[in-house]
């Protein structure tokens, strides 16, 4: 195994923490996917009927 320094850009940034930063963006935009998609599946889904108000004596 060698040993290599991180890169870094010119901002300063590691290439890891580059990688680290994409990779979290990917799962952010997956999360959201899937809350899109909850919903969309909450409105398709048929509504609980409510029952019926009666007066007890």
């Amino acid at each position: 195994m060698t040993d290599e320094k991180a890169q870094s850009t010119s901002c300063g940034c590691s290439a890891e923490a580059i990688q680290n930063h994409f990779r979290t963006a990917g799962v952010e935009f997956l999360k959201g996917l899937r809350l899109l998609i909850d919903t969309s599946i909450q409105e398709l889904e048929p509504k609980p009927k409510s029952g019926s108000k009666i007066t007890v004596e």
